[in-house]
């Protein structure tokens, strides 16, 4: 649902959107023909994405120019997605993060059907010292074993910066796909925290410094 992520670009909050399985031939279309300028910059490429709905809400913003309650604009967001599209969604927020989670979907016949978010599933990843991306595909090799669906996680770059490299001891027993990534999300995040700390002080330890030779020195 792109008008979720146009909302997160713009206000610089942290808002997810999970995508629906899509196994109603209708529910797609071919990236070509829903932007073809991407396809043609991307050597005419062809994949399916979600078909295109158009959703509008409204909201007021305050005098910094950001939505007025953040928690209530998602929520009309997610009403207005749910009468639009042929999916439903549901709201979760937790401290400042949101994310906007398909609960149901249209099965290959077309008819609306219950689903199991996939990141409500429960996965176990066995204690162990590894870096941060390999407990990510863990992760993700238990979802697809599960689901017998072909999952990645996660971008081995972001803004160009290599992803989840640390190394770390870390394990996860029978809990929510959700909860596990959001924390190595908090692990990367902490080790790179301690990356930039640990380089300034290199950078300050390292740097060099003439003293001043004494008054009348020849």
């Amino acid at each position: 649902m792109a008008i979720g992520l146009t909302i997160a670009d713009r206000y610089g909050i942290n808002v997810s959107v999970e995508a629906p399985r899509w196994a109603f031939p209708g529910d797609t279309e071919d990236v070509a023909v829903a932007d073809p300028a991407f396809s043609e910059q991307h050597d005419n490429i062809h994949y399916d994405v979600m078909r295109r709905h158009a959703i509008e809400v409204r909201f007021s913003t305050s005098e910094n120019g950001h939505p007025d309650d953040l928690a209530r604009l998602l929520r009309q967001l997610a009403d207005a997605a749910n009468r639009e599209m042929p999916y439903e969604y549901r709201l979760d927020v937790s401290a400042g993060d949101y994310a906007l989670v398909p609960t149901r979907t249209r099965n290959s016949n077309g008819d609306l059907e219950d689903v199991l978010p996939l990141l409500d599933r429960n996965v176990t990843i066995l204690l162990g010292t590894r870096s941060i991306a390999e407990h990510a595909n863990l992760m993700a090799n238990e979802l697809a074993k599960q689901t017998g669906l072909h999952i990645g996680c996660c971008q081995s770059l972001v803004a160009g910066v290599p992803w989840g490299m640390a190394e770390v001891r870390f394990e996860a027993d029978h809990k929510p796909a959700r909860e596990v990534l959001k924390s190595l999300i908090l692990i990367e995040q902490q080790a790179n925290s301690q990356a930039s700390r640990d380089t300034l002080t290199t950078t300050i330890g390292s740097s060099d410094v003439t003293e001043p030779e004494p008054h009348g020195a020849s």
